[in-house]
């Protein structure tokens, strides 16, 4: 008789069930049991979290092994890559709130970043930072501010190197997870939203872009596109004018919307644009967020 695929089949989407209820009962309950104990068992506490969660995703892992052995079929091999390479909380990315703007910057810290916080905390405004993998002091520095400041950091690849992250799954997540480790040890936070660079279908990744958007799906990591580009990532440097009219003409026509800019030291029209586009999109009837793993992405469509 012929045996049924593992993946795709009811038996892989009942693991993935597992997997959510799983971490959807352990995390909340191990979180009320962190801020009911004393603040010194506090990092006792967190290891264990963290060690609890690493078991129960070898527990699952075992599970599959077997139901795939059963079958006849392997499990992926990347899926056994870095045990705790995981969101900290469940999936959900279902907040659709109307009328909200995100702010967005990628490819920091850089020395674009102080004069971007600086105006964002004048105009009380949060914004999501998708870093990179900057380990001088001044960089970390940033990254800690950032966290401090209340707005959210996220991951986009440790090197942004697109011919070395996107030559297979396995090379991505080698990547992310460093960025991970760094953003987790650098600022005591564990991201759980990421942005692929060149966003989700480009020119470098249209060979493994669906493995690559499934496994971090799978380990509850929340990608984000974006429906409103700056235009400042071009060639030709884009002036102040031309990034702000970039964003609040097309904002005119959303209900809510993700604007794609960029951190990095050439950016200074970036920068010159911030407090007009803020206040343009203000007059339009815009509030500001930043993103977290509970709003809905805005991704691009797959190709066939």
């Amino acid at each position: 008789m012929k045996k049924e695929p593992y993946f795709g089949s009811v038996r892989f989407f009942k693991n993935m069930i597992l997997l959510a209820v799983i971490l959807m009962v352990l995390i909340p309950t191990v979180m009320v049991v962190v801020r009911g104990n004393q603040l010194e068992k506090l990092e006792q506490q967190e290891a264990n979290m963290r060690q609890e969660l690493e078991s129960v995703s070898a527990e699952l892992l075992e599970f599959q092994e077997e139901e795939s052995k059963e079958l006849g079929v392997d499990v992926i091999s990347y899926q056994t890559m870095y045990p705790d390479f995981y969101a900290p909380e469940p999936l959900t990315a279902t907040e659709e709130a109307s009328k909200v703007i995100y702010l967005t910057f990628d490819d920091g810290p850089s020395e674009r970043t102080v004069e971007i916080l600086e105006i964002l905390r004048e105009k009380d405004v949060k914004a999501t930072f998708f870093v990179i993998g900057r380990t001088d002091e001044d960089s970390l520095n940033l990254m800690k501010e950032i966290v401090e400041e209340g707005h959210a950091i996220a991951m986009h690849t440790y090197s942004h190197r697109y011919t070395d992250i996107y030559a297979s799954v396995e090379d991505y997540l080698a990547d992310m997870y460093k960025l991970f480790v760094l953003i987790r040890d650098t600022t005591g936070v564990e991201p759980s939203i990421f942005r692929f660079p060149g966003g989700s279908i480009n020119g470098y990744n249209k060979g493994v872009y669906q493995q690559l958007e499934a496994e971090m799906l799978r380990r509850g990591f929340v990608p984000y596109d974006w429906n409103l580009s700056s235009g400042d990532a071009s060639g030709t440097k884009a002036s102040a004018a031309q990034i702000i009219n970039n964003v609040v003409g097309p904002a005119k026509k959303l209900d809510r919307g993700i604007v794609l800019m960029h951190d990095s030291e050439p950016k200074t029209s970036t920068v010159e644009a911030l407090v007009p586009m803020i206040d343009q999109l203000s007059e339009l009837g815009f509030t500001f967020d930043k993103l977290t793993s509970a709003v809905k992405p805005v991704l691009f469509g797959y190709r066939d």
